[in-house]
């Protein structure tokens, strides 16, 4: 505001000038012109004077609006240079700092009087002074433009990442002597570009990671050893990073892995149990971000990998588990030595066949196209499908069906058909089993004549045993009836006409003997008395009869002790050695 007033003030004071000096002109070429002119030229002039101030007037506000205009854009400029996003310096040969705008004081951290006539290289750390240096010269022995990077002090203390743009300042034809210098924060940019390479890193093994699951036939055991391989390349400081994977006590680790203080681990969790640990450690030491070893992108790159190793070595377990199954699946259907297969319930494809179904082979393939060479279902007239009864009752099929073998001749075929269901409750698959039973019916059919040959001779032999019981009868009729008319009238005279006692005895010995012999008794006596010597059956009946060994011995003609042996031989082979059981009562009992 006070600018504009005073410029108002200065032009008050112009006009008022320029008023008294008109009227001073105008009075002495009055004067002249009353006495040359005449009237009407007077009157012209007039006009013609009065046209032209008007336009130096109109002259005179153009040129104020324009110096206005022209002071603004000065002012804009001003702003622009000292608050520009970068800062501008003007810097002598010997490296003085000569003008500087509010940025390059702002991020140099001083006033801009205290920047002016100081060296830049008290804002260089002095471990990058060489980098400057380099290109101050190429610089001020080129003229060429010259952009390069390097770190700088902010108030001699914090250190920030720059960008130096210099070019060599026009001097109007003389030899440059300055150069002018535009400094640009990159912290940010720099930043970026880390959070970017780290990016890259961590995209790069987990592409490698990725890469390395992708190959057929690769187990966990060299998924782990080339896993710890590349995790240090993920790393700031790969060159002195080490890695080591311990997965349930089995190890797996870098060359020169070795703990230290400088280490991070991440535990390995599958469904919530640990079953082991990642372990990341530098082997020297390295500068702290924020306070920690390793950078948070680092700290969450080992928790993201952790957590995907947990999900692989779970999806490898379950790979080699369903491998396993799938293994033990297949050898077991191929023990089986009859065919089996499963079909597709939609479209009879057979998905799994043993080999005495014909194996792999056959998978893709019709059942009606492997069975009956046909090319399409079967109609069930004169072959009820099995796939189709399951289909249609919902529960298992048992039927026989007759097949035909290349050379034509029949073959009698037992079927077991099961349905599989899927997770909504309907048959996708059918499990189908057959048994060759052409031998079996053969076999029963053989049988079962000989079952009725053996009934047939079953009944000729009832008929045989039958008559040979009445031949028995009557045996037994004549055999009682010759004894009653031959032997007890002669065994009645001996009686009547033997008189000696012992004689008497023998005869009545000679007559029990004949009466067992037709009793029930000889037939009890020569079961249990079958190991029996004719002398010791003998003896048995005397000691039956009630005899004492004493006359046992008189009857038989021999010594006393003969006739106790023969009764211990008899106690022996009957069963009684070494019991309590009287031998005449066991003899009598056999009765």
């Amino acid at each position: 505001m006070n600018t504009k007033d005073n410029q108002l003030d200065g032009n008050v004071e112009l006009r008022c000038k320029a008023e008294k000096k008109i009227k001073q002109e105008a009075k002495l070429l009055s004067n002249d012109l009353t006495a040359a002119l005449s009237r009407e030229e007077i009157g012209q002039l007039i006009h013609e004077l009065e046209v032209h101030k008007i336009e130096l007037e109109m002259q005179n506000d153009e040129l104020r609006l324009a110096q206005e205009e022209l002071e603004r854009s000065h002012k804009r400029y001003l702003d622009l240079y000292d608050f520009a996003p970068v800062g501008y310096c003007v810097i002598n040969e010997k490296g003085l700092v000569l003008k500087a705008n509010l940025t390059a004081a702002t991020l140099l951290g001083q006033t801009r009087s205290d920047l002016i006539n100081r060296p830049i290289s008290l804002f260089i750390l002095s471990r990058d002074y060489y980098i400057f240096n380099h290109h101050w010269k190429i610089l001020f022995e080129t003229g060429k433009p010259q952009t390069f990077e390097l770190r700088m002090l902010r108030n001699g203390k914090s250190l920030f990442c720059a960008r130096l743009d210099s070019v060599v300042a026009e001097n109007g034809g003389e030899p440059p002597v300055v150069c002018q210098i535009t400094i640009t924060d990159i912290c940010e940019s720099k930043r970026i570009e880390y959070a970017l390479k780290k990016r890259v890193k961590e995209l790069n093994l987990l592409f490698r990671f990725s890469d390395l699951l992708e190959k057929p036939d690769i187990g966990l055991d060299e998924v782990m050893e080339k896993m710890v391989l590349l995790i240090p390349q993920a790393w700031q400081f790969p060159e002195i990073t080490e890695a080591c994977i311990d997965l349930e006590g089995q190890i797996f680790q870098t060359k020169d892995f070795r703990k230290t203080q400088w280490m991070q681990t991440s535990d390995i969790v599958i469904q919530k149990k640990k079953i082991g640990q990642v372990m990341v450690c530098y082997t020297e030491n390295r500068p702290e971000f924020n306070g920690e070893l390793f950078s948070i992108e680092e700290v969450c790159l080992l928790n993201a990998m952790t957590e995907r190793l947990g999900h692989i070595i779970e999806r490898v377990r379950m790979t080699e588990a369903i491998s396993q199954n799938e293994m033990f699946l297949r050898t077991t259907i191929n023990s089986i030595t009859k065919p089996f297969a499963v079909i597709n319930a939609m479209d009879y494809t057979v998905e799994l066949a043993n080999e005495a179904y014909g194996g792999e082979k056959m998978v893709g393939l019709k059942c009606h196209e492997i069975l009956f060479q046909r090319g399409t279902p079967c109609t069930g007239d004169d072959y009820t499908c099995p796939v189709q009864e399951v289909k249609r009752t919902g529960k298992p099929f048992v039927g026989e069906q007759l097949y035909h073998d290349e050379q034509g001749n029949p073959l009698n075929i037992e079927t077991y058909a099961f349905p599989v269901l899927d997770q909504n409750g309907r048959i996708a698959q059918i499990i189908k089993y057959q048994i060759d039973i052409t031998a079996r019916i053969q076999t029963e059919l053989e049988l079962q004549q000989k079952a009725n040959e053996l009934e047939d001779m079953n009944a000729a032999l009832k008929v045989l045993l039958k008559r040979r019981e009445l031949d028995k009868d009557e045996i037994e009729k004549n055999i009682f009836a010759n004894y009653q008319m031959l032997l007890t009238p002669i065994i009645q005279n001996l009686k009547n006409t033997l008189t000696q006692e012992d004689q008497e005895e023998i005869v009545k010995i000679l007559e029990l003997s004949l009466k067992h012999i037709l009793s029930p008794f000889s037939k009890k006596l020569s079961d249990k008395l079958i190991n029996l010597t004719p002398t010791e059956i003998h003896v048995a009946q005397l000691i039956k009869s009630g005899k004492s060994n004493k006359e046992i011995s008189q009857i038989l003609n021999c010594s006393f002790h003969t006739v106790s042996r023969h009764r211990d031989n008899i106690r022996a082979k009957t069963g009684l050695k070494n019991k309590k059981i009287n031998l005449r009562s066991f003899l009598l009992s056999l009765e």
